[in-house]
């Protein structure tokens, strides 16, 4: 939603540079807010770990594919 978002508010700020300053406050907030769902991603699995006594060993899905590639990496 943020990578959605920051492509939104960027369309607006090159289409009139007099919203530069609020599409800029506006993709604070909504990285703060993303910040804040990380933390209480983090307190969830460290309460449960506390509760079961197991941690959670599988990764977190993303729904965000924006940040992947579609060029294979190849390690060597």
């Amino acid at each position: 939603m943020y990578t959605s978002l920051f492509r939104e508010l960027l369309t607006y700020m090159i289409e009139d540079p007099r919203n530069i300053t609020f599409c800029t406050h506006l993709l604070f907030c909504a990285k703060n807010l993303e910040r804040i769902g990380d933390h209480a991603t983090n307190i969830a699995e460290t309460v449960h770990y506390l509760i079961s006594g197991t941690p959670l060993t599988d990764e977190r899905p993303k729904k965000d594919t924006s940040s992947m590639t579609s060029v294979e990496y190849k390690r060597a």
